[in-house]
């Protein structure tokens, strides 16, 4: 098969001020459709994110009897209610989505009567779904699939699942939600407990609509409790900016030797912005601000600014800040790449059942751009130092965060760069590519 490749110039910077239009936020929309979809009636959806991972969950509501239209930046969706569902002709395909695959997973679960198929890309067929079928098969779930429900495909068949207490051994939001959506159909209490910090989209949004959903914290345990059966009415959904979209072009403004970077409505929720706690630790230059959005969206917004302030300085990632930016690890590795000191992430695991081996793909382009590193465990050692990457190609292996990550290392290269399967970006961020052309304007 002939490989896309694209090429990438360095920056040519004139110090002007950017307003860089993120994608809207993946986690937010790919709930809005979901709930929108159980919801009977019309319901729509403002700003969402249409890249390949959303429309894999629309694809998947469709096949079920859910209508989706899009209209001038909105999704209009017209849904009979789950308890009309209809059983799918066809396999459910999730593409390379994790979170469409495993809230999926745990959602249709409850549902007696509904039988279907997820399946998946190549790279999704090799991540882990026993995280989430074996707590919902404790409880009566009906799994089907490769090594007894590990892998995809998995087929489901609603059952009446009995109301119990969970106990998750990671801040793992995908698999808390899976639980938490299929506790909607139980009669009874559903509790989900883990590790404090996971992303807290699917309480957030359940509380809002209405339901009996409580969040309490002891020491570093989360405990949530929801109360089912609980009906999704149907509503509106106004998305913002996705933090995890912001922060490359963040990292870019800040590597910047000077000029502004204005990212607007960006989503301001504490388990999803600890990349902006790290890079205030590497710079000063970034400000927060209340957004002057009139929408109101389904969490809190701000508007972030970033002065170019490069040399930066290193950074210690603590573990147990991890989950509030698991998935900006690879552009935040590009900013300590060009830090003045050391920096060392911590507890990286969860990294390396991405979308790929994410943990030692970052060590990889930071390799190959000259920048002096290793891997220790689950540990990254990032000596920094860099003022410009070498000429370098790097191989994405269609995972969109690290051929974003690569590209923003291109443009502080000696030379032109190149990046493998370039368009895999689509998944999270369809207009990287746009709004990175805009610094050189």
């Amino acid at each position: 098969m002939t490989q896309t490749i694209k090429t990438i110039t360095p920056l040519q910077d004139h110090g002007q001020t950017v307003e860089s239009l993120c994608g809207r936020d993946k986690s937010l929309t790919h709930r809005a459709i979901m709930f929108s979809s159980l919801a009977s009636g019309k319901s729509t959806i403002y700003s969402p994110l249409l890249g390949a991972d959303c429309r894999s969950t629309m694809d998947c509501f469709r096949a079920l009897g859910v209508s989706f239209s899009i209209e001038d930046d909105k999704i209009l969706v017209s849904s009979p209610g789950w308890r009309n569902f209809k059983n799918p002709k066809e396999d459910l395909d999730c593409g390379n989505s994790g979170t469409t695959a495993r809230l999926l997973t745990g959602l249709f679960a409850s549902m007696p009567g509904l039988r279907c198929t997820l399946i998946g890309d190549e790279s999704l067929s090799k991540r882990p779904m026993g995280r989430v079928t074996e707590p919902l098969r404790a409880i009566g779930g009906h799994y089907d699939g490769p090594d007894h429900g590990q892998t995809l495909p998995l087929t489901i068949e609603g059952q009446e699942l009995r109301a119990a207490k969970h106990h998750i051994d990671k801040a793992t939001a995908q698999v808390k939600s899976a639980i938490l959506l299929a506790g909607l159909q139980i009669d009874g209490q559903t509790e989900v407990s883990l590790p404090k910090g996971s992303r807290d989209h699917t309480e957030n949004m359940l509380r809002a609509l209405g339901a009996d959903c409580q969040t309490s914290i002891k020491g570093d345990v989360e405990t949530v409790r929801l109360q089912g059966p609980f009906t999704i009415p149907s509503g509106n959904y106004h998305i913002p900016v996705d933090p995890s979209s912001a922060a490359f072009f963040a990292v870019l403004g800040l590597i910047r030797p000077k000029g502004r970077t204005v990212i607007q409505s960006m989503l301001d929720n504490p388990t999803r912005t600890g990349f902006f706690e790290v890079l205030g630790r590497m710079s000063d230059r970034l400000l927060k601000k209340p957004s002057e959005s009139s929408d109101v969206s389904v969490e809190p917004t701000v508007d972030l600014e970033v002065e170019g302030s490069f040399p930066i300085s290193g950074v210690e990632i603590e573990e147990a800040l991890v989950p509030t930016l698991v998935d900006e690890i690879p552009i935040l590795a590009v900013a300590a790449a060009f830090a003045k000191t050391p920096s060392h992430f911590k507890g990286l695991g969860e990294l390396r059942v991405k979308e790929s081996d994410r943990l030692e793909k970052t060590y990889e382009l930071l390799t190959l751009a000259g920048c002096t590193c290793s891997i220790q465990g689950d540990d990254l050692f990032i000596q920094g130092g860099l003022s410009q990457s070498k000429v370098f190609t790097y191989d994405s292996e269609g995972d969109h965060r690290l051929a974003m990550a690569g590209a923003i290392m291109a443009k502080f290269a000696q030379g032109p760069c190149k990046i493998i399967d370039p368009d895999c970006v689509a998944v999270s961020f369809p207009n990287f590519y746009e709004e990175l052309d805009k610094f050189e304007s």
